[in-house]
């Protein structure tokens, strides 16, 4: 019978993987974890106390198929580039479990391998303790803020998105220049702005801060 299939908790977030693939809303219930895995509903429950535990440890699975991603021999501004992207790929391709664990802290091995490559690339860009500190999570913030909001984007309805990606053409394009003249002065470079190229100058940005803080200091003491 179904029911004496083996579960473990990486089975069940091996199937809640594949289900939030599918940008299914209702993914991380019972039910559909139990039709996925063809066992009764309650057996899920066993191996997680709860529902936010389980979307926990699929969040952190997230994670780790980003570290994944990552290819090997990549210097280190290579590396968190190559992370910073596959972060978005992840959380955009699984766009519920995305928008719902961007902003938590998973605690497991996933999210522990995203820190270690973080640190690890900033430390060999010469920055000191505190420095490879702030900007991980400067990153770190940056990114997964990123991430939440195009996987949360993602899952809005399609008619929804259509109309919030004409609104450069339909309701800036009818704004008074006298009320808003910047508006009215920046309209046509706002709209030819998508979401990479924004993405793209978050990261140039976040290098610039870097390179501000590891540069030598001249000889009036300034960088």
């Amino acid at each position: 019978m179904a029911e004496k299939r083996r579960l473990s908790p990486v089975v069940i977030v091996d199937a809640a993987v594949r289900i939030a693939a599918r940008a299914e809303p209702d993914g991380l219930t019972g039910r559909a974890l139990g039709d996925e895995l063809g066992v009764d509903r309650s057996a899920v429950w066993r191996h997680f106390a709860d529902r936010d535990a389980l979307l926990l440890a699929v969040g952190d699975r997230l994670l780790a198929m980003a570290v994944a991603g990552v290819p090997a021999g990549l210097g280190p501004r290579e590396r968190m580039e190559s992370l910073a992207h596959q972060l978005v790929a992840v959380f955009v391709a699984h766009p519920y479990v995305g928008a719902a664990t961007a902003c938590r802290t998973t605690r497991g091995a996933g999210e522990f391998a995203a820190v270690e490559l973080m640190l690890t690339a900033l430390a060999e860009l010469g920055l000191d303790t505190a420095g490879v500190a702030r900007y991980q999570r400067m990153l770190a913030d940056t990114v997964m803020a990123y991430a939440g909001m195009r996987a949360s984007y993602a899952v809005l309805p399609a008619e929804v998105r259509r109309a919030d990606e004409q609104a450069w053409a339909g309701a800036y394009r009818t704004v008074s220049p006298e009320r808003y003249p910047a508006i009215t002065a920046h309209l046509p470079q706002l709209a030819a702005h998508d979401d990479d190229a924004v993405f793209t100058t978050l990261i140039a940005a976040f290098w610039l801060a870097v390179d501000a803080t590891t540069r030598p200091a001249d000889e009036n003491g300034s960088r």
